[in-house]
Parts: structure tokens; sequence; C-alpha cells
């Protein structure tokens, strides 16, 4: 795990000027973000409540319509399922013909700077893509499985045409773990730089990528594996650390 913290100190005078910051102020920045006004937030609280949440043919419609009102970009023939969290919707855009199922969580935090979800890409139920930082991309064609975590601190990309599995991580950050009398958890967030992923890349069930590592096109990872460092193009990765094991051509 990498402990240098030279790009994620904490930015002193942003803390302490949202410290002096209402409460209704700060809900407002994390749900609509930094630019959103009341009324923006009056109209997210509206479909976060009556619409999210609508099951069937109807929900998905009423989500189509009414999402772009609150900045969100979406695409033609997208199916957004019931009960997703979105936050930070004028920093998402969706593209055409994607399928979002039950219980996805979206989440663009306030100094983050978007979230892009290619055309036809499917994220499975209960995944939860946390853009908490850079710019978090899943290309088009692009298949997420259910229960996965997809993180990024200093970017996250995904290629087109990859296949990721149930419960898999892409990590986009860690904590430092140098002072032992501070909990790990409490103690500064660390990131290595952007984690890449190419095209057509297929990551096993409840494979972890850490924070800063770059997969190569054409790369298989297997199922429990731990990447926690570059992985060349057409590879097959396995194992705790992952090793190459042989090649995909």
């Amino acid at each position: 795990m990498n402990t240098d913290t030279s790009h994620n100190q904490p930015n002193l005078e942003k803390l302490q000027a949202s410290r002096r910051d209402s409460a209704l102020v700060r809900y407002r920045t994390v749900a609509v973000g930094r630019q959103g006004t009341n009324t923006a937030l009056l109209l997210f609280e509206m479909i976060n409540t009556c619409v999210l949440p609508l099951p069937g043919r109807f929900g998905r419609f009423a989500r189509n319509l009414l999402l772009p009102l609150t900045g969100a970009r979406i695409g033609n023939k997208v199916r957004i399922g019931r009960d997703c969290t979105i936050r930070n919707p004028a920093a998402i855009e969706i593209g055409a013909g994607t399928v979002i199922e039950d219980r996805v969580c979206l989440d663009v935090k306030p100094d983050a700077e978007r979230l892009i979800i290619g055309s036809n890409v499917l994220l499975g139920r209960g995944t939860i893509c946390n853009c908490a930082g850079g710019i978090l991309e899943i290309g088009d064609g692009s298949r997420i499985a259910a229960s996965c975590r997809l993180g990024s601190k200093l970017g996250l990309r995904i290629g087109r045409n990859c296949r990721i599995g149930v419960e898999a991580c892409c990590s986009g950050a860690a904590h430092a773990y140098d002072n032992r009398n501070i909990p790990i958890a409490l103690q500064p967030v660390t990131c290595k730089g952007p984690t890449l992923i190419g095209d057509n890349v297929v990551i096993g069930d409840r494979a972890t990528l850490l924070d800063g590592v770059k997969i190569g096109a054409n790369v298989h990872i297997a199922a429990d594996s731990l990447i926690n460092s570059d992985v060349p193009d057409n590879t097959i990765v396995a194992g705790v650390p992952g090793r190459i094991r042989g090649r995909t051509e």
C-alpha cells in the first residue's frame, strides 16, 4: 500500500470553509454539487423520494423523463432500475442503450469531475460507482456484474467491451498506516494514481485491483486475484498477488 499522500492532503481552506457552511448548504453540495441551488435540491428530493423507487415500466419511463431535469445527461433507450442512489446528477452522463439494474449507486463527490457511462453498458444490481475524484469512465459495451465496487480518487477508466465479475473491486484509494497510534480508517487517504483498464479485459469474480494499476488490453484476470502492479497486454493473471500465468493470444 502506498503511503504517499502528496496528491491527497485535505485542502485546509476548503475544509474550513465547508465547516462554516450551514447544514443545508453542506447537504445540498453532496446531493446536487457545488453549483446546485435550493431549487435544484428541491427537484432532486422530489425525484429521489417519488420517482427513483417506482417499479416497472412506468418507473423507468419517469426516471428517463425527469432525471435530465436535474442535469443528468441520459441517452436514448436507457433503462434505470428502481431504488438507485444518484448523487450530483449534473456530473453524470449515461450513453444510449445502457441498463442500470436495481439499487445501483452512482455517487459523484463534489470535488470529482464526472461519471461517464458509455453506450450499451450493463451495471449489475447493487454495484457502487464511487467517483471521489477525477473522472470515472466505463467504456461502451462493458458489462459489470452485481455487487461490484468501482472507486475513483485520481481517476478510473474501464475500456470498451470489458467483463467484470460479481463482487469485483477496483479500489480508488487507500489509507496510510504508518502512524500506529491512529486507526487506519482515520489516517489520510492515499492514492498511487489513476487506475486504467484496457479494452476487452475480463476480470473474474471477487478480484481486486488496487489504485494506480494499469491493465493492458485483452487481459484475463482470474477470480479472487489481487492485482497490485501493472499487467501487460494479452496476458492471463491469477493469484494473490497476481502473477502472469500465460497469454491470451
